[in-house]
């Protein structure tokens, strides 16, 4: 069996989740976009005087019932690549990043394209780095378009799959058709998928116009997401491990309700970027312990729902790579597998 580091028990993710599924039904979840408003309206949910969506506790159960315990992503050239839910961590590296470290000149400074496909070549030669990302945007490109030009960099110099992520509401679908080019046609693509998509909510129980829609797109064409909160321990949730976790969860599910609604049966991983919310120095660091106790204990509970999970973590908060660098990127990588995380996005 497996061995595993449990921050709370089974009678706790009970607790927990009742508490969110109390949310999701009484507070409600605040969507944005006329697509997901009128997929949300003919499913037969209603809003409140707020105009906030109300999700009642057994249609957000039946969603999850939905949701496949494991999935599998494909190469590029369309072979069997990484099963996600089947107990194997997945690693891969962050993403969105803005600058880099230059590892010749020690200078931190805006990414270029010439990085982003040197940061390709190393990531496709390293066998313990499951699955490539776009990790970070090129200084000379458009950023309405950097999404597009990411992915067309990974499919050009790598077989890998990989995580990505739209950064516009009508970035999908030139996504979708990039991939495409690597599959006999649409249908081929949902079938054989070589992409985990990132959906990120807004917080305080919101998902914007770029999210919504963007899940959408996702959805309809196949390619499984992952719903990550960022939940800022002390900020925009509790600072208490139980509260922070009921936040957290209650953002997931609302996720996760959203894509069983467009198409039942929709790969969909509970995932998370967790963060505690340092006051006096107005930081948040995600790899205090806090913020990696959040991560263990989110993690557990999509286990404990029977879902794919994914979470940010095994990286460290070091300007350099120094001795902490590399003791945060260590716990966080243990406490990733110990926890079964199914893809652990961060690594380098």
């Amino acid at each position: 069996m497996r061995r595993s580091i449990r921050i709370l028990d089974d009678a706790h993710y009970e607790l927990v989740l009742a508490e969110s599924l109390r949310i999701l039904e009484e507070v409600g979840v605040k969507f944005v976009g006329e697509q997901m408003h009128a997929r949300l309206s003919d499913a037969g949910f209603k809003t409140n005087d707020k105009g906030r969506w109300l999700l009642p506790a057994d249609r957000v159960r039946a969603a999850i019932e939905t949701v496949p315990s494991s999935f599998m992503l494909y190469d590029r050239n369309g072979h069997e690549y990484a099963e996600f839910g089947a107990g194997v961590s997945h690693f891969a590296p962050g993403s969105s990043g803005l600058n880099i470290l230059d590892h010749r000149t020690g200078e931190h400074r805006e990414a270029g394209t010439a990085d982003f496909i040197e940061y390709i070549k190393v990531g496709h030669q390293l066998k313990h780095v499951r699955t490539l990302a776009t990790s970070f945007s090129s200084k000379e490109i458009e950023p309405l378009i950097s999404d597009a030009w990411r992915l067309y960099l990974l499919l050009r110099y790598t077989t890998k799959a990989f995580i990505s992520g739209a950064f516009s509401e009508h970035g999908v679908p030139r996504l979708v058709q990039l991939m495409e080019l690597y599959r006999k046609d649409a249908a081929d693509l949902a079938a054989r998928p070589m992409s985990i998509c990132t959906i990120t909510a807004a917080g305080q129980f919101s998902y914007n116009e770029d999210t919504t829609q963007n899940l959408i797109d996702y959805v309809e064409a196949g390619i499984p997401v992952e719903i990550v909160p960022i939940t800022l321990m002390a900020l925009n949730a509790p600072v208490t491990l139980p509260g922070a976790l009921a936040f957290h969860t209650a953002e997931v599910l609302a996720g996760v309700t959203m894509a069983q609604t467009i198409k039942p049966g929709a790969p969909t991983l509970f995932g998370g970027s967790a963060a505690a919310f340092h006051m006096q120095n107005t930081t948040s660091p995600m790899t205090a312990i806090e913020a990696l106790r959040l991560t263990n204990a989110s993690s557990l509970m999509g286990k404990h729902l029977g879902m794919p999970t994914q979470a940010y973590t095994g990286f460290g908060e070091g300007k350099v790579l120094d001795a902490q660098a590399g003791a945060e990127t260590a716990m966080g990588a243990l406490l990733a597998v110990e926890s079964g995380l199914d893809s652990v996005s961060g690594v380098g």
